[in-house]
């Protein structure tokens, strides 16, 4: 099992190596398949955590912090009333929900995406993307997309968002990991897991790096999606 999740991780690194995104949608497409979703989310956003810190260390010098505190803060306050709850639901049916969320999410990234326009956001629809990407976080352990089209809203240059949104993730990452571990979600018996999750991904970070000019990543981001959109119908049907 823990070398299962070491090469998945490898695979969920050289994606994020490539594509700039996808690691933790990567491990959520393995993990919930052999733990329960909230451990499968803990496990994803430990494992996450270390490779957004090794990408905060590359970009430190363009992170944001004045445009990091705001939404780190109702970030912050919301996943720790939702965090009491993520166990206590019927399991079966968040199972449901997490399929139609993945099915959504493929659709989001093939189709709209793209075509998204990042002027910047009103108050109010800025506290429903973080609003809304907290309980995914705390639920699925994947938060990421709205908050990219947040920060990509908030930020001016590539290095300022990359170093801005990676810093924010990994704040969070951090955050939440501790949440689980005091509320039980997470445990020592998972540590081990984590740490191989850990070695792979690095692996994989450091192998998308030196492969990147050599594959097509517009290729790879269609596969990754078309994937997504799979394993989401399959969470629906079982």
């Amino acid at each position: 099992m823990e070398l299962m999740i070491g090469l998945v991780s490898v695979v969920a690194g050289l994606v994020q190596g490539i594509t700039g995104f996808g690691s933790g949608i990567v491990l959520m497409m393995l993990l919930p398949i052999m733990y329960a979703l909230p451990q499968a989310a803990g496990i994803s956003i430990a494992i996450c955590v270390f490779l957004n810190a090794s990408m905060v260390l590359t970009y430190r010098k363009h992170v944001n912090f004045k445009k990091i505190i705001p939404p780190a803060l109702l970030y912050v306050v919301i996943c720790f009333f939702a965090m009491r709850f993520s166990t206590s639901v019927d399991q079966h049916l968040m199972k449901k929900i997490f399929g139609l969320f993945l099915l959504l999410l493929s659709v989001y990234y093939l189709f709209i995406a793209k075509n998204t326009k990042t002027e910047k956001f009103s108050l109010g629809i800025s506290i429903l993307f973080i609003f809304i990407s907290a309980l995914c976080d705390v639920f699925f352990g994947i938060g990421g997309p709205l908050m990219v089209l947040y920060f990509m809203s908030q930020t001016k240059e590539k290095q300022e968002y990359l170093g801005t949104i990676t810093a924010f993730f990994l704040i969070n990452g951090i955050y939440n990991t501790i949440l689980r571990l005091i509320n039980g979600i997470l445990s020592m018996e998972y540590m081990l897991v984590i740490l191989y999750g850990i070695v792979g991904i690095v692996l994989g970070g450091y192998l998308g790096k030196r492969v990147v000019n050599r594959i097509d990543s517009e290729l790879l981001k269609k596969i990754v999606y078309v994937t997504i959109g799979l394993c989401g119908i399959l969470n629906l049907i079982s």
